[in-house]
């Protein structure tokens, strides 16, 4: 075997090792994605009997309101006015969907990144058409989640991602002309 050969065996055999942790990762998150999921709609769905139970917890002194709402992120006051006005399991339940619908993403853009690593594991060269489709896709929710939680934070992303991109279409042109010579 020669140099390029044994480096390019190197990338599947570590790509094989990723597919396999990013196929569990990506299965564990859209089970808990959509039990938290769920957890908040049977949250929402019975949010008189919770309600009232909070009431009563609070009153006999086992928590307060401003133990529930340092355990929630509260965005723009939101969770303390709800807290406020006794809508306590409906802020629980928005929360625990939030949370759900996150982990879907988060198995969504795990999805495009295991198959950029099957494409590494399948392939002759880690510069493919294909792969570069999922490696934007990829990248581009990375990018949007990023952006979701600061801007600053997400341009940051957004231009390593658009740099590494640039290198994998240049690697791809390269490899397009490696192929015709041959």
């Amino acid at each position: 075997m020669n140099g390029n050969s044994v480096k390019i065996e190197e990338i599947k055999k570590s790509s094989r090792v990723a597919l396999n942790v990013t196929n569990i990762v990506k299965t564990i998150s859209a089970v808990c994605g959509g039990m938290i999921i769920v957890a908040g709609c049977i949250m929402i769905g019975l949010r008189g009997v919770i309600n009232h139970g909070f009431i009563i917890a609070m009153e006999n002194g086992f928590f307060t309101p401003e133990d529930l709402e340092s355990m929630l992120i509260d965005y723009n006051g939101i969770v303390e006015h709800l807290i406020e006005d006794g809508n306590i399991a409906e802020t629980i339940g928005l929360y625990l969907i939030t949370t759900g619908v996150t982990l879907i993403f988060v198995t969504i853009v795990l999805h495009f990144v295991s198959r950029v690593f099957r494409g590494f594991m399948e392939s002759y060269s880690p510069f493919q058409a294909g792969i570069l489709k999922n490696l934007k896709i990829a990248f581009v929710l990375i990018t949007l989640a990023a952006l979701a939680s600061g801007i600053g934070i997400g341009l940051v992303i957004g231009f390593a991602a658009w740099c590494v991109l640039n290198i994998f279409e240049y690697g791809c042109e390269l490899q397009k002309l490696s192929d015709e010579t041959l």
